[in-house]
């Protein structure tokens, strides 16, 4: 995998690597999850249109998951008892990687919350969506039907 995103090209190249404490304390890793499609989600319990797409996000879950698609978060600039907040108020189901800092979001060339990421199976960004998950079905249903 890379170790940070071009700016010049943000998509349709190895996301870089990814790994760190989940907002429980577990350790995540996006490598684990080669082999399949995964949506990266950059979040933040502060940030409003985060909150507003959690419906939204929740139901692409709820779709896809069952058909091998995984699921990571990264909470980015916040504390993680605001962010566990946010995981039980909006029961979001998929592990998230606490990112105060936003190094990890700054590897992936991810400026704000909300911003989606697609990764193919093959570890390669996809998709990226600020502020919308108006594409993330679309190529998730590529890829699932190019697989």
């Amino acid at each position: 995998m890379a170790s940070r995103v071009s700016a010049e090209s943000r998509t349709s190249q190895p996301a870089p690597s990814l790994t760190g404490t989940s907002l429980t304390g577990s350790t995540l890793n996006l490598a684990s999850l080669h082999g399949h499609p995964v949506v990266v989600d950059f979040w933040a319990s502060w940030c409003g249109p985060c909150r507003q797409e959690q419906p939204e996000l929740k139901a692409i879950v709820v779709k896809y998951s069952a058909r091998g698609v995984q699921f990571l978060g990264v909470d980015i600039r916040d504390d993680n008892a605001n962010a566990r907040a946010f995981v039980q108020e909006f029961k979001v189901s998929y592990p998230s990687v606490a990112d105060p800092a936003s190094d990890v979001a700054a590897n992936f060339g991810v400026d704000a919350p909300p911003t989606t990421l697609v990764v193919d199976s093959a570890g390669n960004i996809r998709l990226r969506d600020l502020g919308t998950l108006t594409d993330v079905t679309a190529t998730l249903d590529a890829l699932l039907s190019s697989g």
